[in-house]
């Protein structure tokens, strides 16, 4: 070394927009910006013998970055479900209370006195305006008590938890089988033979136009009445409870619930899989001496971001249609919960379970935007 001369730190090779090549340090780039510079100085600050020069700034940099893209993009999405939810309350609290009937005659009955409906109306805050009705409810809400239900004379938090779960282990089974269902169908449906493509084609749109309590009524008339392999109805049978035998009397709602939502996260794995084989994209890979699974690895990278977007939107599909599916199976879940509380009138049990099933939406979303931001950086980066 000369002297005088200085040590040249590590630096960064890159080329500007007239194209000539450009040389600059990796820690003058870093310390242009306040973030990265509170990243260094806290790094040095815990070892403080260790030289600026001497870091492995890209590997640190580029990882840190990208961290915090990824926590202010979950900040937002976490935001936008917290709106989502307080709108969702206001709806639901004023639409339940649109629904003719009274709540007092129908939990205490025709053979009530009027003296007792009105004490009963009392005692549920029915006397006060809907204004202060719907702020007594939101403070209760924010502070965790989901209510009292007077037409079953216990707290809505005990009656939801075992509904609550049996609901979501349903739509978990119906989730992986609609996964599943959608990778196969989306893989033949890009076939070379012409053929499976159309077999396919044609199961697509009959999954999409079958409504599911038909494909219920049809599965449990058919395996559950005349070939019995399966049960007709319930979670499990009374005192047995094994995995095995829950799955098997999940079998058929959770196949009814996942039919239409796998079809159509089907025909979003077809479409990117047939976007991806007219780039350039798989000839490349193919021309660099790839194996048939590697590609199939990168093809499917590329693919699935807009898939799981689909089964974000369509665990909404199979929410709603667990209404229907667990009325058919006599299944206690939440879909026959909303069904009972809302022909007994009872306002908090209603407003509770519709609550609770719009924020599992939402927050299914919110995990939906989270893995695809994993996948592709171009979300984290804000280019998609």
């Amino acid at each position: 070394m000369l002297p005088g001369s200085r040590a040249a730190g590590p630096s960064l090779s890159f080329r500007r927009r007239d194209g000539r090549e450009t040389r600059r340090s990796d820690v003058s780039m870093l310390t242009a910006s306040p973030w990265c510079r509170a990243v260094l100085d806290s790094f040095i600050a815990k070892k403080p013998g260790r030289n600026t020069a001497s870091l492995i700034i890209p590997i640190m940099d580029y990882k840190a970055i990208a961290q915090n893209r990824l926590m202010r993009l979950v900040a937002g999405r976490l935001a936008m479900t917290v709106i989502t939810a307080l709108f969702i309350a206001i709806v639901v609290f004023f639409a339940i209370r649109a629904i003719p009937g009274d709540p007092a005659l129908a939990i205490l009955g025709t053979d009530s006195t009027p003296e007792e409906r009105d004490r009963l109306r009392v005692v549920m805050g029915l006397d006060q305006p809907l204004p202060v009705q719907f702020a007594i409810w939101l403070g209760h809400l924010l502070s965790g008590d989901l209510g009292y239900s007077y037409s079953q004379g216990r707290p809505v938090a005990d009656i939801i938890g075992p509904a609550l779960q049996n609901t979501l282990l349903l739509g978990a089974t119906a989730s992986v089988i609609a996964i599943l269902l959608a990778l196969a169908m989306g893989n033949l449906a890009t076939s070379r033979w012409r053929g499976v493509r159309r077999g396919m084609d044609g199961l697509e749109a009959l999954f999409l136009s079958a409504p599911q309590y038909t494909v219920a009524l049809l599965l449990l008339i058919v395996f559950a009445v005349l070939v019995p392999i399966f049960p007709a109805g319930g979670v499990s049978t009374r005192g047995d409870g094994s995995p095995a035998d829950v799955l098997t009397h999940l079998a058929l709602p959770a196949l009814a619930l996942a039919l239409a939502p796998g079809a159509q996260m089907a025909r979003s794995l077809k479409t990117s899989i047939s976007t991806l084989s007219a780039s350039e994209l798989l000839p490349t890979l193919r021309a660099r001496g790839l194996a048939p699974w590697r590609i199939a690895v990168h093809t499917h990278h590329n693919a699935l971001p807009p898939m799981i977007t689909v089964l974000g939107i369509q665990v909404g599909t199979m929410l709603g249609g667990a209404l229907f599916v667990e009325q058919i199976f006599s299944i206690p879940g939440l879909g026959a919960l909303v069904v009972q509380s809302v022909g007994l009138r009872d306002y908090t049990l209603v407003q509770a379970v519709a609550l609770l099933i719009a924020v599992i939406f939402a927050v299914v979303l919110l995990l939906a935007d989270v893995v695809n931001a994993l996948l592709d950086p171009r979300i984290r980066k804000g280019r998609a």
